[in-house]
């Protein structure tokens, strides 16, 4: 039979577990990680990596909490990882976070050198134009299959082409993936960012103003997300993130969805018609009108006899 004291002792070591696993629970709730995706904002992999790491421990000091740091170089490797809830929050390209859906809360943008957008560009090894293009071979990185063509034809083309009947899409990882299949001859042009255009190919188009890279909540911290900004500043190679004002990423996300709105035909106005009608009425500016026929009238010299 356990004795009185051997009892405490059993009930404080029950205690103690207790406290410890939650102890334990507690802190793994706490830990979170961000994710970074920027295939196309960021061409190179080792600097995206030490932007993830970098950012991690800024974010760590600014929450009071340990995050970690996680570098994705393909979009269904960071999609998966999202789905399975292994994600808190992320930066990635703004094209990336409309095809996660309402899963991506959008809090701030990433600015660089003081701009939170960039232009795309279509480019070639091969003289021509993008009307030369049809049927050839478009290299352009990879994100949610179906949702690509929507992206490059409603938002870089503007809507004026469809990019899945004019083109041979050709999705690949990252921009440095697209550059390298136009290089080898694997397709005919490659779209990428235009501050990443080498300067030994051809840019045959260039888009408007697209938003870059974007700030993501994904498991509801938003609030505290957003209240930590202000402590994490400037991480290389990227400004102090800028806060997402309005709608301005939903009215990027509907862009992409449904494309620009339809354009109005311009119908010219023709000039004014006006009629003097003074002059119709002026006696004194007409003059005299005779008949062609005046001549004909003449009275004969000669009088028949009666």
């Amino acid at each position: 039979m356990m004795t009185t004291k051997a009892h405490r002792f059993l009930l404080a070591g029950l205690a103690l577990a207790c406290t410890l696993a939650a102890a334990t629970s507690d802190a793994a709730a706490k830990k979170a990680t961000v994710g970074v995706f920027l295939a196309t904002t960021l061409t190179d992999g080792q600097e995206r990596f030490q932007y993830a790491e970098a950012l991690a421990a800024k974010l760590t000091d600014a929450l009071g909490r340990p995050v970690a740091a996680k570098s994705f170089g393909r979009y269904e490797d960071f999609s998966r990882a999202v789905n399975d809830g292994l994600v808190d929050f992320a930066v990635v390209d703004a094209w990336a976070a409309v095809q996660l859906g309402a899963r991506a809360k959008p809090v701030a943008w990433a600015s660089r050198a003081g701009d939170t957008q960039q232009r795309w560009a279509i480019v070639s090894t091969q003289k021509g134009a993008v009307k030369d293009l049809a049927g050839k071979r478009l290299a352009h990185v990879k994100g949610a299959g179906p949702a690509d063509p929507k992206f490059v034809t409603h938002v870089v083309l503007g809507g004026d082409l469809d990019a899945q009947r004019h083109f041979k899409l050709a999705p690949v990882p990252n921009v440095e993936s697209a550059l390298k299949m136009l290089e080898a001859k694997g397709a005919e042009a490659a779209l990428v960012p235009l501050a990443h255009v080498p300067k030994d190919v051809r840019v045959l188009f260039r888009s408007a103003r697209v938003p870059g890279a974007v700030l993501v909540d994904l498991r509801n911290q938003e609030d505290a997300l957003a209240g930590a900004l202000g402590s994490v500043g400037a991480v290389a190679p990227f400004d102090a993130f800028a806060r997402v004002q309005g709608k301005d990423f939903e009215d990027f996300r509907r862009l992409v969805a449904q494309g620009p709105p339809r354009r109005q035909p311009v119908l010219a106005e023709g000039p004014d018609l006006r009629v003097d009608a003074e002059v119709l009425v002026r006696s004194e500016e007409l003059g005299p009108a005779l008949p062609s026929f005046a001549e004909d009238l003449a009275v004969a010299a000669e009088q028949p006899d009666d």
